[in-house]
């Protein structure tokens, strides 16, 4: 699996607006429900009929007219019946209605290439502090203070009205910026974790905490899965793939094509003494990532990709290779027969190459000019005899 990590600065921003915030609205769930079951738009009638019962016809189109407010249904022609909207589906989805709420809100937004939702959640500030917070200011005034003036809405902010409806990184409430005042002032900044992994597929994921409240409260906790920019869309696992190794081990990308196409999978060529002898024996290695700046994607942390595949880089590599698993595998009393079966065994291992396998007098041989502890598993059984 490719894991890839990096912080990504939030930003806090105190503006009066007015925000759809998704609240539990049973009523108005049922007119939706309505109009998606018939699959046609409805009026009054319907309303009656399906849900209230025996009503003034005024009643129903109050509330056919209440939902299209809401932006549940939407008018179709001139007779005055709506049809479910897109939103009225995704309040469906969620069992949230959004709900227009004005007031002074505190908004987080983040400006990352992999996070399509620059608005990343609101919270709505209580009245009474703001109201405090507007009467020190107006005190500071009088007495000539000088006081923080308002700043003008940030761009970035300003471009999310109308955007979503959004969800909450915090796990709050479906919401969606409909006003937003021209001016407000700054808050507290902080920092997100965002993991970019992918394994069968790719997922994005912001953890850590919203910058602390100077209210006194505590920081929202995150962990929240976040929708694929379409920037995403336009890489392949195997392209990200290849771009990490190539920055890890400096083989070209055509390199680790050409090695695909012979080896039918993703390998990468290594030369036989910069591996360690774990990786030697299971032809398998954790690649340490240095940090990596890959384009649009931007710019990661260190990270490891684990269990990559190796194979010898040349036919001198893997001729090592094998004359080196040979002696690793020399680890009990044996016959020439069992070493020719075993070599048998290790030959097979490089199917994309042709080393020699090591005769049982040459490793005899080595045994002899050695005379370390492996050697005596082949001199013993030789100096009894048992190898003719």
């Amino acid at each position: 699996m490719i894991r890839l990590t990096r912080a990504i600065p939030v930003s806090s921003f105190d503006v009066e607006a007015t925000v759809a915030v998704g609240r539990d609205r049973p009523e108005f769930l049922a007119v939706a429900r309505l109009a998606a079951d018939l699959a046609r738009p409805i009026g009054a009638r319907d309303v009656l009929r399906e849900l209230l019962g025996p009503r003034p016809a005024v009643l129903g189109w109050r509330v056919i007219e209440r939902c299209v407010d809401l932006r549940l249904l939407e008018r179709v022609g001139e007779g005055g019946e709506a049809a479910l909207s897109e939103i009225g589906r995704l309040a469906l989805d969620h069992g949230e209605v959004l709900v227009p709420e004005e007031g002074i809100w505190r908004f987080f937004v983040v400006d990352d290439p992999l996070v399509p939702a620059v608005l990343i959640d609101v919270r709505r500030l209580e009245a009474e502090p703001v109201r405090k917070e507007r009467e020190a200011a107006k005190e500071a005034r009088a007495r000539g203070e000088r006081s923080p003036q308002p700043e003008r809405s940030p761009d970035l902010l300003r471009r999310c009205c109308g955007v979503g409806p959004l969800r909450s990184v915090s796990h709050g409430p479906l919401f969606q910026l409909v006003e937003l005042g021209d001016r407000g002032s700054s808050g507290l900044r902080g920092q997100l974790r965002l993991e970019f992994t992918w394994d069968a597929a790719p997922s994005i994921r912001l953890s850590g905490r919203l910058p602390s409240q100077d209210d006194g409260e505590s920081a929202k906790p995150i962990d929240a899965e976040v929708d694929l920019p379409e920037v995403v869309g336009r890489w392949s696992r195997e392209a990200l793939w290849k771009m990490l190794v190539t920055h890890a081990t400096r083989v070209p990308g055509a390199e680790l094509d050409r090695w695909r196409a012979v080896a039918g999978r993703s390998v990468v060529p290594a030369a036989f003494h910069s591996l360690p002898e774990a990786a030697r024996r299971v032809f398998r290695r954790n690649l340490d990532v240095p940090a990596s700046d890959l384009q649009e994607l931007g710019r990661f942390d260190p990270t490891v990709l684990k269990d990559v595949d190796v194979v010898p880089a040349t036919q001198v590599d893997a001729q090592a290779w094998l004359s080196w698993l040979q002696w690793e595998a020399v680890n009990d009393y044996a016959l020439p027969v069992d070493l020719e079966r075993k070599s048998g065994e290790l030959h097979a291992l490089f199917p994309h190459h042709q080393p020699r396998a090591l005769s049982a007098s040459e490793l005899l041989a080595r045994a002899r000019a050695e005379r370390g502890d492996r050697s005596w598993f082949l001199l013993a059984p030789s100096d009894l005899g048992l190898w003719r």
